[in-house]
């Protein structure tokens, strides 16, 4: 099967497993998106509940993220978690 990539998205992590380095990602677009510790750019700690964006890909397994970065707020913005 051919990778199908679509346009980067944003979501925020369900879970996430630091021993394994595995979790999964709630996309805005509706997918449930597997996220590998080898997709996630510049060293992020990834913890549950982080805002992150990245590029979903379907392979054989199913969709993963790749590229994921944190979303970051602009300085002064208001905290509303």
């Amino acid at each position: 099967m051919e990778a199908i990539v679509a346009d980067r998205v944003s979501g925020v992590v369900r879970w996430y497993n630091q021993v394994r380095g595995v979790g999964y990602i709630d996309g805005d677009d509706g997918r449930e998106v597997r996220v590998d510790r080898d997709a996630i750019e510049d060293g992020t700690f990834v913890v549950e509940g982080l805002r992150v964006t990245y590029v979903p890909v379907e392979d054989e397994r199913g969709w993963h993220a790749e590229h994921l970065s944190i979303v970051r707020r602009s300085p002064g913005a208001a905290h509303h978690d």
